[in-house]
């Protein structure tokens, strides 16, 4: 098996301990962040009024409408045969 062909963690692990573990850590440190910022915006978001929710949830509809027809895209023309 390549180096390349390991995923992140194990190729650290295999540098040295420290580096897996420093790797996982700053993985679930950056999730966590991230998810307690998505509240934090949602939440101040929620006193901005019911106009700004709206227009909140129809941009992120449309995201993840363009998201999903990417994907689809992707699996269809991109992705070989099945």
């Amino acid at each position: 098996m390549d180096s390349c062909d390991r995923p992140i963690l194990l190729q650290g692990w295999r540098e040295s301990p420290l580096n897996g573990i420093g790797f996982l850590a700053g993985f679930y440190l950056t999730m966590v962040a991230c998810l307690a910022a998505i509240i934090l915006i949602f939440g101040t978001a929620q006193k901005l009024g019911p106009k700004v929710n709206r227009m909140m949830l129809g941009v992120s509809a449309i995201a993840l409408f363009c998201f999903g027809l990417y994907q689809l895209w992707l699996g269809l023309f991109q992705g070989g045969t099945i």
